[in-house]
């Protein structure tokens, strides 16, 4: 039998929806991460009470896990998969993974150093509202 995932979560108010799909492949959440006090309250509520919860990411990268959902602010994906990658943790990021060609750049070198596995869920074009648009541009 394959060993379970441990994964962390960072960013619980959408990061919890994307980590039921991960329980649901059988991964372990072992750890979340959110700097709103409420969120972490509220993902505690659905989660087993042996996970580990920290407000500060540099502490929970300390974490045993073998990957990271980063589900924080879209235009910060970049610093923490570059922290992940220097510990060759494998990181989902739920959208959009840089803000910047720089960023961009940076995060690429750090994954090729790296024995990590990155996954970029870019979730926006999905979204009802961008498909509407799109329609209508497309049909003039």
């Amino acid at each position: 039998m394959m060993k379970k995932m441990r994964i962390g979560v960072f960013g619980v108010g959408r990061g919890m929806d994307l980590a039921k799909n991960f329980m649901l492949l059988n991964a372990e959440i072992v750890a979340i991460c959110d700097n709103h006090k409420e969120r972490r309250e509220s993902a505690m509520a659905k989660l087993d009470k042996s996970v580990a919860v920290y407000e500060n990411f540099d502490e929970f990268i300390e974490h045993p896990m073998d990957a990271v959902i980063l589900a924080n602010n879209f235009y910060q994906h970049a610093p923490y998969a570059i922290k992940c990658f220097e510990r060759n943790i494998h990181v989902f990021s739920e959208c959009i993974s840089n803000g910047t060609m720089g960023e961009g750049v940076e995060l690429v070198r750090a994954f090729e150093k790296s024995k990590s596995i990155y996954m970029l869920a870019e979730n926006y074009p999905q979204m009802r509202f961008n498909r509407e648009m799109k329609r209508i541009a497309d049909t003039g």
